[in-house]
């Protein structure tokens, strides 16, 4: 009776049925052979998309182990240099794998089913890859999966734009930008659109993006808007995304000699540049206003005179251009920061935009689209003033008129 209880118990071999198995290892760790990877491994991969791989656990018939469950590490290493690539990695089952600090991603046993591991990965470089199981409770004879991580020539990123010949007045611009996709690869062969929208309809051009010397690529982007019609430009990726722009423009009003010409030419002047201009240039107008409505100008506030408002305007414009002769192309915001005594003066964009006019500075875009400006190669170009020569004319008649009629009301008139 007792031999029979023992032998309930215990195999043929001794051992008791219930035997403990070490931890994170399953029953089937012994009966597999082999890690195989199965279903279809692509060569290759875009840099930021998920690829799916899954190892399953087979004998030595090659039949699945479906009782197979360890506990083990995945590699992602580059191939180069056997540096660990950016990365991220999913478990079908588990979910988000851990990272140690020395780059392996611990997986759990529980991250297998029935003898197979998924996995999801996602590489954040483009380069050639291994992705490898490891751990002393796996097999020795298991499979990895070689990768070809590629630049992602559909999404990308302009940035540190060089070469740049601008000119906002002339209404264009030819610049160079480096161009790199989301994760910083370099996309030679990636092409990008710059689209032309007028009231003649859609005009896109496709632009390559081209390899450099030192490892990086970019392209040059350019346009020339004719200054008699309105619409915009703007850069586009493959993917649709606007990357510059979009640059809007409004149709130029022509130079003439009548004053409502010369008012649209002045327009875009701030009113305190604009009212020194037209009190410099016109300040005979004031002599006429006065003959006509007779005596002496009434009393008034004090306020800065022309000569004081030119000082400010050509003191400011000059401390402008010291100030980007000393340090290089610099924002507005820069500009303001870099004021001595601070704080700037209000007036420092009006005298910037002024600058920009005359030709003395050229502006370029920086990254995110700011306006950078530096002082242009050519000579200053000499200021001109649109006079009305026909009001002129009639202010003068109408101060002969009002000195003949003294005159004749004058007793003491010879």
């Amino acid at each position: 009776m007792v031999g029979a209880l023992l032998f309930a118990l215990l195999g043929p071999s001794g051992i008791a049925l219930g035997s403990h198995v070490p931890a994170g290892i399953s029953r089937g760790a012994e009966a597999a052979s082999s890690l195989v990877l199965v279903g279809t491994v692509p060569s290759e991969v875009v840099v930021g998309a998920a690829t799916g791989l899954t190892w399953e656990a087979v004998d030595a018939n090659g039949s699945r182990v479906a009782s197979f469950a360890a506990a083990c590490g995945l590699t992602i290493t580059v191939d180069t240099n056997g540096s660990n690539a950016p990365s991220w990695v999913n478990a079908s089952v588990s979910g988000p794998l851990g990272r140690a600090a020395n780059g392996t991603y611990s997986i759990p046993s529980t991250a297998w089913r029935s003898g197979e591991l998924r996995l999801f990965v996602v590489v954040g470089k483009a380069a050639s890859v291994t992705v490898d199981l490891v751990g002393s409770l796996l097999p020795a004879n298991r499979a990895a999966a070689g990768l070809v991580i590629l630049p992602d020539l559909d999404h990308l990123v302009l940035y540190d734009p060089e070469k740049s010949t601008f000119n906002i007045t002339e209404r264009w611009d030819d610049t160079f930008w480096h161009v790199r996709d989301p994760f910083g690869d370099p996309v030679p062969g990636a092409v990008l659109t710059a689209r032309t929208l007028s009231s003649s309809g859609t005009t896109d051009s496709l632009v390559p993006v081209v390899p450099l010397a030192n490892g990086s690529s970019g392209a040059w982007l350019n346009y020339s808007f004719p200054k008699n019609s309105s619409g915009s430009w703007e850069v586009l990726d493959a993917a649709g995304a606007v990357l510059l722009g979009p640059v809007v423009f409004s149709p130029v009003a022509p130079v003439s000699s009548n004053a409502s010409a010369a008012a649209g030419m002045i327009a875009p002047i701030s009113p305190e540049l604009l009212g020194a201009i037209v009190l410099v240039f016109l300040g005979g107008v004031g002599g006429i206003v006065a003959l006509v409505s007779g005596g002496s100008p009434r009393a008034a506030r004090p306020r800065p005179g022309p000569e004081d408002e030119l000082r400010r305007l050509a003191e400011g414009r000059e401390t402008v251009v010291e100030l980007l002769r000393r340090k290089g192309p610099l924002s507005i915001e820069e500009i303001e920061a870099s004021w001595e005594p601070a704080p700037a003066p209000a007036a420092v964009a009006d005298w910037v935009a002024s600058l920009v006019t005359d030709g003395t500075l050229t502006a370029t875009l920086g990254e995110g689209g700011k306006a950078r400006f530096t002082l242009a190669a050519r000579p200053e170009a000499e200021p001109r003033v649109t006079l009305d020569e026909d009001e002129l004319a009639r202010g003068i008649a109408r101060r002969d008129a009002a000195v003949e009629t003294d005159e004749e009301g004058d007793p003491s008139a010879p």
